[in-house]
């Protein structure tokens, strides 16, 4: 039998483990009888204060062998917990959705739950739980139902792992963090002056803004610095490079004869060398912070040449950690951050962005991280409760039928939202690649904070919409359903009632008409 989430897969066992303690204490109290008493109290007042004389023992008895006979089936099959039907952990199990980070996640069972739970929280789980056949017939059901249901919908991109790792990609090292504002400082800061100086238009600077995009000038790495002639590959920093080796044939304001500790390399080695270069270091501090980032950008856009599928971890990185000028208090926008005009512009632009999109947006998209997470188990801890306090609803109900449907009804709305969640995910998916055709411009400006603000708070309000409108929307839809099964049942049983009624009053009849007859002989 399969569950919707790695805790579902205790708070089902506990749930139904809370479910015979509760039966169990119910039975010992005798509190399990109370409704057959006020079945035979009922059967017998009621009559006797509307029928007639002569019908009221026929009447009574008719409607006692119906109710009695209809609270006996439901005690049997719902109130009971049954040999016949035993739910076992080694039974259970959990096939979680495949994501970027992990196409083929392994099923999770009470054995091996790939989890906290049942190790750390959760633990002592009985192995083996008898529950009523009814209630095992409905979890049956639905779970299939579920499975059969999320296999057949189309499979979903999961494209916001890749947004969520995207903003955990960032540099903890502050040794890196300070080459980084060096490279800046001393290569990317020059570079840039010099191209927005001179604007070349040759036809290989052309060729090279067609290829990477006419913003490849506005980063470090950009391919125009490091390919066209007297950029990265003349330029060099002023100071030494830790790590990187005096080379008497590049450092020549250098004496061969006391040669310094480092040397000075030139921005282009400094920035792809394969074995220290600083491109090299980002996208290994991108997979360290988040795990297996550059990994994801390959899973997303496969069809990416690899120096392109490079710069999407590298700027993503740099992005979540802004370099700034190492020789004064200038970042990256050439923005001051000190004095008096600077204080006052970090104060507007703060309240610009406190009461503005960008702060929505980035309030939504967590918010909607927070719900995504705590939705699954929610749902599991809700389950718990329905099985736990059935007896009671059971017994309460005087063993009706409709509180058999109903209660059915109740436990197959909840566990239907598992399937609701994966239809949002998946329109949420298809709103992403509608809004974000290019996948170039997808790994440049979505996975990256402070691009098309307005576009992405949308995609996260609809989001957000969708995970919690759908299952309300749901439920109110199966609260009208289960009013409306529960009356056609009250109906039906009162049929059968109504039936019993006139045959007591038949039998009755029946019986003075003998009576008279018998006197007048």
């Amino acid at each position: 039998m399969s569950v919707d989430s790695y805790l579902e897969l205790f708070t089902t066992l506990f749930g139904w483990a809370f479910y015979g303690v509760l039966w169990d204490v119910l039975v010992g109290t005798g509190i399990v009888y109370l409704p057959f008493l006020g079945i035979l109290i009922d059967n017998w007042r009621e009559p006797a204060e509307g029928g007639e004389f002569g019908t009221v023992t026929g009447l009574s008895l008719r409607r006692m062998e119906i109710e009695l006979f209809i609270a006996l089936l439901v005690v049997v099959l719902a109130g009971q917990p049954a040999a016949l039907t035993p739910l076992n952990a080694g039974t259970l199990s959990y096939s979680p959705i495949p994501t970027l980070g992990n196409p083929a996640p392994p099923d999770a069972t009470v054995a091996a739950p790939q989890s906290t739970y049942g190790s750390s929280g959760f633990t002592g789980s009985p192995a083996t739980v008898n529950i009523p056949v009814w209630w095992y017939a409905v979890l049956a059901m639905t779970s299939g139902f579920n499975h059969a249901v999320v296999e057949g919908l189309p499979a979903a991109s999961d494209l916001r792992t890749f947004e969520q790792q995207a903003r955990l990609a960032t540099i903890a090292d502050p040794r890196l963090r300070q080459e980084v504002s060096d490279f800046f400082s001393e290569c990317y800061v020059p570079a840039r002056s010099k191209y927005q100086a001179e604007r070349p238009a040759t036809a290989a600077v052309n060729a090279t803004l067609a290829t990477y995009g006419e913003d490849d000038p506005d980063w470090m790495g950009s391919h125009v610095y490091r390919s066209t002639a007297g950029y990265y590959d003349s330029l060099r920093p002023s100071k030494q490079i830790p790590g990187w080796a005096y080379d008497p044939a590049r450092d020549t304001e250098y004496d061969p004869a006391s040669p310094p500790t480092w040397g000075k390399p030139t921005c282009k080695e400094w920035w792809e060398d394969g074995a220290q270069g600083l491109r090299k270091q980002l996208m290994d501090e991108a997979d360290a912070t988040s795990a297996g980032f550059s990994g994801l950008v390959v899973a997303v856009a496969p069809t990416l040449a690899g120096e392109q599928q490079q710069d999407a971890v590298t700027r993503t990185v740099l992005n979540n950690a802004p370099p700034a000028w190492s020789s004064n208090d200038l970042v990256a926008n050439n923005t001051g951050t000190t004095g008096l005009l600077g204080t006052a512009e970090n104060l507007v632009k703060g309240g610009l962005a406190a009461g503005g999109v960008l702060t929505a947006s980035a309030l939504f998209s967590v918010t909607m991280t927070a719900v995504l997470q705590a939705l699954p188990m929610v749902q599991a801890l809700m389950l718990l409760g329905v099985y736990a306090l059935l007896p009671l609803v059971v017994v309460l109900s005087r063993y009706s039928l409709s509180m058999m449907v109903i209660g059915a009804m109740a436990i197959f709305t909840i566990k239907f939202w598992s399937v609701l969640w994966y239809l949002a995910m998946w329109v949420d998916q298809n709103l992403i690649q509608s809004m974000y055709p290019d996948v170039n411009v997808f790994l440049q400006i979505f996975a990256n904070p402070g691009e098309h603000d307005v576009k992405r708070m949308l995609l996260n309000m609809i989001t957000t919409s969708l995970y919690l409108g759908l299952p309300l929307l749901w439920s109110g839809m199966m609260a009208w359903a289960g009013v409306k099964v529960g009356r056609s049942i009250s109906a039906v049983a009162g049929e059968f009632t109504q039936r019993g009624q006139d045959a007591g009053r038949q039998g009755g009849g029946i019986g003075k008409a003998v009576a008279a007859r018998a006197g007048r002989r």
